[in-house]
């Protein structure tokens, strides 16, 4: 049997492969719940009442070129070789979470897909993914000889690019903080917290913390300016990391946005200024412009996404 995984700081979802070697099935379990991946999986295995595996493909939510994979927002380490071998697996295959995310963008239907920005795009050249959760995913995806080529990185993990005033005074608010402000450190869970935080300081507000719940829903529920002013200022922060996306992999054909934040502010960020953000590059404004960009409503896409490499 094949089984493909995504495991991220919060869940790990996993699924058996159908005949036409795609995702049946899927069940999400809390990481919180088991010590070791290799205990989740082993659950996993039991509830769906099947122990022939064979192959495993799964996409985690840190680097995953070494050997040892220690995960950025959960507690979970393990070894490829030690996995492989606890399961007597004859493949095992390990990326980053958004390498099988941005393998599935080929595959989804528009039923999965929300137009947030159209555009015409650049048909035949890359496309750029990139999504907030628990943490911040990039990819992208290069087109060679009629197949798509995932990129496997840590774009998350860029300096977050300030643009305005109030972007500097924010990074300098987190640096007092943290070692270094990267992009994740707003544009997440914990970065939704963080902005809050960081706006409430620097208006000169007391308040007590929010979770990333409480903002999301402070602003969209009840209106209050501070969580609004944080999702404003989320919006363009996206769009910046976005745009540099685009332009860093010369994606002109158009921007997926994936992660669980995104389908929680969908219409928030149609009317925000994460476009005005993404396209203001100078001179290439006019090109930026022509960008579509498309949020990505599929529950389980990086299990889609495995299920293509596994089966390639």
């Amino acid at each position: 049997m094949q089984l493909v995984g995504d495991i991220g700081g919060t869940n790990a979802r996993f699924a058996w492969l159908d005949a036409a070697g795609d995702p049946h099935t899927p069940m999400t379990l809390p990481v919180r719940d088991y010590a070791t991946i290799g205990d989740a999986m082993r659950d996993f295995m039991a509830k769906t009442d099947c122990t022939d595996l064979r192959e495993f493909a799964v996409a985690v939510a840190c680097p995953a070129m070494a050997d040892t994979v220690k995960f950025t927002n959960n507690p979970w380490v393990f070894s490829k070789d030690a996995l492989k071998a606890e399961f007597n697996l004859d493949r095992l295959v390990v990326v980053n979470d958004f390498t099988g995310l941005a393998m599935s963008v080929p595959y989804l239907g528009d039923e999965d897909l929300i137009t947030l920005f159209d555009g015409p795009g650049r048909p035949g050249l890359p496309l750029a993914v990139v999504g907030a959760g628990t943490g911040l995913g990039v990819s992208g995806l290069l087109p060679h000889e009629g197949k798509w080529l995932p990129i496997q990185g840590e774009g998350g993990h860029v300096s977050l690019p300030a643009i305005d005033d109030l972007d500097y005074e924010i990074v300098k608010f987190l640096g007092q903080e943290l070692d270094r402000v990267s992009a994740e450190r707003v544009l997440s869970g914990m970065g939704l917290e963080n902005l809050y935080r960081a706006l409430a300081a620097i208006d000169g507000i007391d308040v007590e913390p929010k979770t990333a719940a409480e903002v999301v829903d402070g602003a969209l529920k009840d209106g209050d300016a501070l969580c609004l002013k944080v999702l404003d200022r989320f919006c363009m922060f996206l769009g910046g990391v976005a745009g540099d996306l685009v332009l860093t992999l010369g994606a002109f054909d158009g921007v997926f946005i994936g992660g669980g934040i995104g389908p929680r502010i969908t219409d928030y960020m149609k009317k925000s200024a994460l476009k005005d953000r993404m396209i203001a590059k100078g001179r290439f404004r006019d090109l930026m412009n022509d960008v579509p960009v498309r949020l990505m409503t599929a529950k389980y896409p990086a299990l889609i996404g495995c299920a293509k490499i596994l089966t390639a």
